[in-house]
């Protein structure tokens, strides 16, 4: 999976690309802007603002479908779900506003630090490593001791891999369960991690959670063969059991279902 280990730090790869690419904006930009004054060197942290709003609010309304039954969920920026297209109009919509202001230097260092950020966040997105893996034919329990498969089932397959002591995979269980009751054609198996079924089935009645889909590797065996390295753990397999995409961390109802749709069409064109 394309995740990134700092310490106890795990970061998804596409949100380590990001923190990068922000990073390098402020240092790059703040240091341009300071030399034009200190009224320059504001911009650059208003700029951020700016794009992260308006990329937030572009892909709310792409996917305004899924915020309209949960539109609280817009707030939720750590669950991921940006429009860059749409944070960089903003960011040109800024910058046309600054030249009407004069505030030409601090506008040059705004276009040095994005063009270095974005080429910084394509780089490292190239450098992340591309794991071709399928299904692991690996039998599983569920809840009630029956062996399951998970390779070999000819549809689909969204694999979230979650813990009861994972606070991000608490929250979005319930967004997963509904969710998978609401996708005819494709399967979900939400595979616990280390616990016990005392615990499982205990969290599933405490939160009135089916137990339909849940199966459990008490010896964590699926992130090892899966290089899963934090929780929760999202992929999408095809019908033939390749991977075509995953996400590190929690994720949203809308990045979950527009991944399920690139995921379909990327398999469609294989």
């Amino acid at each position: 999976m394309n995740a990134i280990s700092i310490g106890p730090l795990v970061l998804d790869g596409a949100r380590f690309a990001a923190v990068v690419a922000f990073a390098l904006f402020f240092v790059l930009a703040e240091v341009a802007a300071r030399a034009k004054g200190r009224d320059a060197a504001r911009w650059p942290i208003i700029a951020a603002l700016v794009w992260v709003l308006a990329a937030r609010a572009g892909f709310v309304l792409a996917n305004r479908s899924s915020f309209a039954s949960h539109p609280l969920d817009a707030l939720n920026l750590w669950q991921g779900g940006f429009l860059p297209a749409a944070g960089w109009v903003a960011g040109a919509a800024l910058l046309l506003f600054m030249l009407f202001r004069r505030v030409h230097g601090a506008g040059l260092a705004l276009v040095l630090g994005g063009a270095v950020a974005f080429l910084a966040h394509q780089a490292v997105i190239a450098a992340l490593p591309r794991p071709v893996l399928s299904v692991p034919d690996i039998q599983l329990l569920t809840l009630d001791g029956k062996a399951v498969q998970l390779a070999g089932r000819g549809r689909p397959l969204v694999l979230n891999l979650w813990a009861t002591w994972c606070p991000p995979c608490r929250r979005e269980m319930p967004m997963m369960v509904d969710l998978a009751a609401n996708s005819p054609g494709i399967d979900f198996a939400f595979v616990n991690q280390g616990d016990d079924l005392r615990r499982i089935t205990g969290f599933l009645a405490a939160e009135g959670l089916p137990g339909q889909g849940m199966i459990s590797d008490p010896q964590s065996r699926l992130m090892g063969k899966l290089g899963a390295i934090g929780l929760p753990s999202t992929l999408i397999f095809d019908a033939q059991g390749r991977l075509v995409a995953s996400h590190m961390g929690e994720i949203s109802r809308a990045a979950l279902t527009r991944m399920i749709a690139q995921a379909a069409m990327t398999a469609q064109l294989r």
